[in-house]
């Protein structure tokens, strides 16, 4: 059977953009992680070593953030690649990151980029 854990609703002020305004000023960022993996019908789940950790994934989330990036895409490949090596038992990762109204220049109007990676 399939097991999906998902890690919604990260949010974070980043200094994350092409533009020099925003390695000064930073932004608010989203970042949504699905990670998907099989397990068998007799699996039993007694122990956090079992499953995916979901405070685990935020930390890796987190350190991301924190490091500058001039582009989202670039952040987003880095997020899903730290998951795969992290967890190469899993099958899917889906990793969302939502720019909300990148410079204040879009009327409210947010940039996102969404990664799947099959394995």
């Amino acid at each position: 059977m399939k097991l999906e854990t998902s890690l919604e609703g990260m949010e974070f002020h980043a200094f994350h953009g092409w533009y020099p305004e925003e390695a000064k000023k930073g932004g608010k960022f989203r970042v949504d992680v699905v990670l998907e993996q099989f397990v068998y019908d007799d699996k039993e789940f007694k122990e956090l070593s079992d499953v995916v950790n979901y405070e685990e994934v935020y930390s890796m989330v987190g350190r991301q953030m924190a490091e500058r990036r001039a582009l989202i895409e670039d952040l987003g490949k880095s997020i899903v690649k730290e998951l795969c090596d992290r967890y190469p038992y899993l099958q899917k990762v889906r990793v969302k990151i939502t720019k909300f109204n990148p410079m204040g220049r879009f009327d409210g109007a947010n940039a996102v980029v969404n990664f799947e990676r099959e394995l």
